[in-house]
């Protein structure tokens, strides 16, 4: 038990709440000043399944085993004799999280019994001596009607403190429904923060006030950002549904995710570095496409000397100038304002422009031009692929002006890249790009409207460097990084994968059984 007592020992030290762990993540302590790594090293899964014969009493294992989460007090600590602390454990194959929580007295006076201590309503009892407590993992839904009264004001550390747990469990979005407990998304899915009680109406409204600046009051559609020490920029919505009001809250990640780490290849790469022209990314909504933007940024700061101008609607990352100068711009409003701001970033003479989300017709003539007269033109347009991307940029264009600026996007074009995200076998996520270059012949294709065959040239580009998204898909299946069925449901060919998959030997029978 060395290393469950080291554990123990440094929640304590650092005044915290609970531990988090999750394999290939760091140990982290959940403190009122913010989530604290307390290791170097990640957890693996051989050090989680040693935890859990350490933490569990068998009966709690099996509950584990076949509920897939459960709670369970653990006994008391021969170096902590007057703490008390309890562990919830979650496991989906292999994947295990583990919080080990501590049980506070309060007043000083020496902790109750779980049988004597009070419970907070809405939570469930504890259970008899020596029965292990089953609670639900994040994905299943509580089998209880969440409408619990609990009057009175927002919990201790209000709206930071969730934000916190939120953080420290790797949480894009934080949830906040009337009469429900709070939610979080972790890879693409939602599912309730463990350990939390529902909220009433008017503990919402008392945690939005925590966070709302002097200048935004609380009303249905009220959108701000604010700074959460230890969390980092928090995009902030309130709401009003059929319940009563609620909240959403995204976490932005508060430092750029370099190129390196996010493992662009070197033909992706290459595209920083071209003096002037139009480079696209695309992909689906929540497909990462702002993160891609900004490594793109951030790999041009690094190794040109340039002035870099961004147009977003939110300023999300910060860019320090390092080899160049980056200015961002923070639009809000609609299309008018937005070619208004580029616009004005032209009359600057930047060396490479990013326009965030191109969607209106002035905006999208606006990029090809300045791509055309010199300029490097980074663009992010909501479409499943790159050729798609390239027919939704030539519909955008304003029907007087098409031929031309159709003609002046095939000069200009450099590249597309496409990018789509796909859960792991083991937990997390990975991004699966496509990649059209603007080679002589797919210029000739844009020029001549013949966009129809934009995918023959893509699949006919490998030896330039293109790469198909159904290429991405069958190589990480083939690894073993992504289950054959997430590939599947993430295709845009799904009739091109399955007969690359057929080609490759990996079996596609479970299409029949889907049909």
């Amino acid at each position: 038990m060395q290393l469950v007592d080291s554990f123990l020992a440094a929640i304590v030290r650092e005044d915290g709440e609970s531990l988090v762990l999750h394999v290939g993540e760091r140990p982290v302590v959940v403190a009122p000043r913010g989530p604290i790594e307390i290791a170097s090293a990640v957890m693996t899964l051989e050090a989680m399944d040693s935890l859990l014969l350490e933490l569990l009493p068998p009966d709690s294992r099996h509950a584990l085993a076949e509920f897939g989460a459960v709670e369970a007090e653990l006994p008391p600590s021969a170096i902590l004799p007057d703490e008390r602390f309890a562990i919830v454990a979650a496991r989906g194959g292999d994947d295990i999280w583990i919080e080990i929580r501590r049980r506070r007295s309060v007043g000083g006076a020496a902790p109750q019994r779980p049988s004597e201590a009070p419970m907070p309503p809405g939570r469930d009892l504890p259970p008899p001596d020596g029965e292990p407590a089953v609670v639900l993992p994040l994905s299943r839904s509580p089998v209880r009607p969440e409408t619990a009264q609990r009057p009175g004001p927002a919990r201790l550390g209000g709206l930071e403190r969730l934000l916190r747990l939120a953080s420290a469990r790797g949480a894009e979005a934080l949830y906040l429904f009337s009469h429900s407990r709070p939610s979080i998304r972790v890879d693409g899915e939602i599912g309730v923060l463990e350990g939390e009680t529902p909220l009433q109406p008017q503990e919402i409204e008392a945690l939005l006030l925590d966070v709302l600046p002097a200048d935004v009051t609380v009303a249905a559609g009220s959108e701000w950002i604010c700074d959460v020490a230890d969390v980092g920029r928090v995009r902030c919505l309130a709401f009003r549904d059929h319940r009563g009001p609620g909240g959403i809250f995204r976490l932005i990640p508060s430092r750029v995710v370099p190129v390196e780490q996010l493992g662009l290849s070197r033909e992706i790469q290459s595209l920083c570095a071209e003096p002037e022209g139009l480079v696209l990314v695309t992909g689906p909504r929540a497909a990462g496409k702002s993160t891609l933007l900004s490594a793109f940024v951030d790999l041009i700061n690094r190794t040109r000397s340039d002035h870099v101008i961004t147009v977003e609607s939110r300023v999300k990352v910060l860019h320090e100038n390092r080899s160049s100068l980056v200015s961002q711009r923070e639009v809000r409003g609609g299309p008018a304002e937005l070619l208004a701001a580029v616009r004005a970033a032209l009359r600057e003479s930047p060396d490479v422009l990013v326009i965030e989300d191109v969607r209106a017709p002035e905006v999208a003539a606006e990029a090809i031009e300045a791509a055309a007269s010199g300029h490097l033109v980074l663009c992010g347009i909501p479409a499943h692929s790159a050729p798609e991307a390239v027919e939704r940029l030539v519909e955008l264009m304003p029907a007087e002006r098409r031929p031309q600026l159709q003609s002046m996007l095939a000069e200009a074009l450099r590249g597309v890249v496409a990018q789509v995200l796909l859960r792991k076998s083991g937990g997390g996520r990975v991004a699966a790009r496509e990649l059209l270059l603007g080679t002589p012949g797919v210029a000739a294709i844009i020029a001549e409207g013949r966009l129809a065959q934009l995918r023959l040239a893509l699949e006919s580009g490998r030896r330039h460097g293109m790469v198909p998204l159904t290429d991405a898909l069958v190589a990480f299946v083939q690894s073993g990084a992504v289950d054959v069925k997430e590939a599947w449901r993430r295709a845009g060919d799904r009739a091109g994968l399955l007969k690359q998959l057929k080609r490759e030997g990996i079996d596609t029978s479970f299409v029949e059984r889907l049909a």
